[in-house]
């Protein structure tokens, strides 16, 4: 073989953990290198070795940009080589999760064990729209169940709980699977046990050995965010704290006598967030929202609009007895106000 390719692929990967570097060994004068995701080429270039060499780098980016633009949170991947004599050497396909953090783990280890998202536990409305998000290998058996802790409607004092146990089987391929976590889907859930007009305070969320939190209140947030999050998903936080609005106006001003009068009016509407008190693990986690690619909030019922975050610089320091809030500002995107 006149073209080999030294560097190792693993079967998986978080985009995160992909080689910073591929060494490709050549007897021939010049080599293409061609990226697929999901059979669309991406990137395509020659190459001239050196001392029968070739080192080639950004692989990570290529596909992270790549799987931005079409939108994908898990991709196939394959890295191929081309010489002058025709001969083309493959990594093969490799499944690719979109991440652009790094694990301490294996990517493989990372994602049987943990939800597609950097926090273990929500806070949310009951009006919230909420889904988990996991990987699962083919035709994956787990223990998939979840327990509702509740208050009955006939002793709403006394602290209940129910296991319902999911389908065991997740997918017959590899793939993301998305799962809706409502409060409406958990009260559906107790109700077809006849239980009606049950408050569900909490709902630990199992598909082993990766466990969720979910807390229900009945306070209204003061803000409520979908965002896309590490892992190239969208994700619902709701943020419980304080909002304050700014009106910029802008105008120029005309007088003709005695009269004045403005035209040219514009006006620029900012909010400034606070939120209430954080965990160190909860504020690492709203991080994500603050650079997010797309930021939506939520105006009216299901209606989101599309906000960018114009100022924002969180500390956050993990001295336990120092409260943490974050503050931020954001603005919609068509700098037009909803009613």
């Amino acid at each position: 073989m006149s073209t080999i390719i030294n560097t190792s692929f693993d079967s998986l990967y978080l985009t995160s953990h992909l080689p910073d570097e591929v060494e490709i060994e050549t007897l021939t004068p010049q080599v293409t290198v061609t990226i697929k995701v999901d059979d669309t080429e991406v990137f395509k270039s020659d190459y001239y070795p050196y001392a029968q060499m070739v080192y080639f780098r950004d692989v990570r980016s290529i596909v992270e940009s790549a799987m931005q633009q079409m939108g994908l949170a898990i991709a196939t991947f394959v890295f191929s080589v081309k010489d002058l004599e025709s001969y083309t050497k493959s990594s093969g396909e490799i499944k690719v999760v979109y991440s652009e953090l790094k694990s301490s783990t294996t990517s493989e280890v990372f994602l049987t064990k943990h939800f597609l998202s950097t926090r273990k536990s929500a806070l949310l409305s009951r009006s919230c729209p909420f889904s988990l998000h996991v990987f699962s290998k083919a035709y994956e058996q787990c223990s998939n169940y979840c327990i509702i802790y509740y208050y009955p409607s006939y002793a709403p004092g006394q602290l209940l709980s129910l296991r319902y146990d999911f389908n065991s089987k997740l997918s017959e391929k590899q793939d993301i699977l998305s799962v809706s976590a409502d409060y409406s889907d958990f009260q559906a859930i107790l109700e077809s046990k006849n239980i009606f007009n049950a408050t569900v305070l909490h709902v630990y969320f199992c598909t082993s050995p990766r466990v969720f939190d979910i807390y229900f209140t009945s306070d209204a947030p003061s803000d409520t965010f979908q965002f896309l999050n590490n892992f190239n998903l969208m994700e619902t936080v709701c943020l419980f704290g304080a909002t304050t609005t700014k009106t910029d106006i802008s105008r120029s001003e005309a007088v003709q006598g005695r009269i004045t009068s403005f035209y040219d009016v514009t006006m620029r509407v900012k909010h400034e967030v606070e939120t209430a008190p954080l965990t160190y693990d909860e504020a690492r986690h709203l991080i994500q929202l603050l650079t997010s690619r797309s930021i939506t909030r939520c105006v009216a019922g299901d209606t989101y609009a599309p906000v960018i975050i114009t100022d924002c610089t969180p500390e956050i320091t993990d001295n336990i007895s120092t409260p943490i809030r974050l503050k931020f500002t954001y603005e919609y995107n068509d700098q037009t106000e909803w009613l």
